[in-house]
């Protein structure tokens, strides 16, 4: 649906760039809802000094835990799970909550669509199309102002001296002095003047969208594009990835400045190596050859319903973790080896026992020993490399030799 000046919308869920953008949700929806990770985004002084005074009431909500497994699953289904981030996800799951809520999931897809491509074949002869060689010659057959060929023009009669003697007698000439007609007549510059300015306000402007009607081209662009109508719950997003998903569960989405998808696509992964597709969109090497060489594709069912993969030719094969050669493997407790198949030994990467002594005086089954104070692990190779307990981020994942830097000015 698109935004008009109507409240069309009953409850609005909105995303980060609608308040990135400062986009009138007052004059679009009655409430607007929201969850918490999409203020926590808001980082920008100037969008959080617009947040604190907002025209409107903002409802924060929490999203129940089933339902964001569902929309997880079904995002799964389209594809598009790779694409998404956590934030995106319980958007997307409270627009679905507040559907179930108000509406019902009776009119709510549980499969994706898979879109069908037809082959439309016309009967037509293609006609013969002459290229433009304005001011180039061309041997052959030669075409006058009137279309006439050099053929029919030799194929006229020619006419005799007797016929041309006849058309001189009748010719009548007059002699310039014996007339008063002055043949070079005097031209106003004002008039030339006016034409020239009446041209130059035609060209100016005219089929260009300048600051003065971009509001207008907008609108023009959304109503062709768009379909407004009176709906319960929507959700305004520019993510395409969330479009697709929110358009393929049948929920509603609003647009922001008419960026909108056209049509719905659904996502597999296909290794250029060995041409095996998947499905399964979490999988990071190829099933059969487990190489690193997955990349999502767009796939659709044909008229005999098998399935067409359509690749983007247009889009190069990136070289990111080419260009240097593999280190040589290591061992020991705590190797930096880079990750090339789904079945890599992991280091356990363990901190040092004395990194995980906690020293409380004040417990109660404390145990005195020879210093109450507490003491750091600095000196082991686990404290040398950054490796702390309960750390997430492991060493191997902060230094990466292919990664892009930027240089020093």
């Amino acid at each position: 649906m698109g935004v008009s000046d109507d409240k069309n919308v009953e409850y609005l869920v909105v995303d980060t760039t609608a308040f990135i953008q400062n986009a009138p949700l007052q004059d679009v929806a009655k409430k607007i809802i929201t969850c918490q990770d999409v203020v926590n985004e808001i980082l920008n002084k100037r969008q959080l000094k617009r947040l604190v005074v907002l025209p409107y009431d903002l409802e924060i909500k929490d999203v129940f835990p089933e339902n964001i497994k569902a929309v997880t699953e079904f995002t799964k289904k389209t594809g598009d799970y790779p694409s998404l981030s956590a934030t995106d996800i319980k958007v997307m799951a409270l627009t679905y909550q507040l559907e179930k809520e108000h509406v019902g999931v009776e009119h709510l897809r549980t499969e994706p669509v898979v879109q069908r491509s037809v082959n439309v074949v016309t009967n037509k002869q293609v006609l013969d199309m002459q290229p433009d060689v304005t001011g180039f010659y061309m041997p052959g057959r030669t075409k006058n102002v009137e279309g006439e060929t050099d053929e029919q023009i030799e194929e006229e009669p020619e006419t005799t001296h007797e016929e041309l003697a006849g058309k001189f007698e009748t010719l009548q000439c007059q002699d310039l002095e014996e007339t008063d007609v002055n043949i070079l007549v005097p031209i106003n510059d004002d008039d030339d003047n006016e034409v020239n300015e009446s041209h130059s306000d035609d060209d100016d402007d005219s089929g260009w969208i300048t600051p003065s009607n971009v509001k207008l081209a907008k609108k023009q662009v959304q109503s062709e594009l768009m379909e407004v109508k009176h709906v319960k719950v929507a959700c305004m997003t520019t993510d395409f990835a969330m479009q697709n998903v929110l358009k393929q569960m049948n929920l509603n989405v609003a647009a922001l400045d008419g960026r909108m998808i056209k049509q719905l696509r659904t996502f597999i992964l296909r290794c250029y190596a060995c041409f095996k597709t998947t499905s399964i969109m979490t999988k990071q090497f190829c099933p059969k050859c487990g190489l690193n060489t997955l990349k999502k594709v767009a796939v659709s069912l044909d008229e005999d319903g098998k399935m067409q993969i359509h690749i983007n030719a247009k889009r190069p094969l990136t070289s990111r973790g080419k260009k240097f050669s593999l280190p040589r493997m290591k061992g020991g407790k705590h190797p930096n080896n880079p990750i090339l198949a789904e079945d890599h030994p992991m280091p356990q990467n363990r901190v040092s026992k004395l990194a995980r002594t906690k020293l409380n005086p004040l417990d109660d089954d404390y145990i005195a020993g020879f210093s109450p104070f507490a003491t750091r692990d600095v000196t082991s190779r686990s404290a040398q490399l950054c490796i702390r307990p309960q750390d997430e981020v492991k060493h191997w994942m902060r230094k990466n030799p292919n990664e892009a830097r930027r240089r020093r000015k």
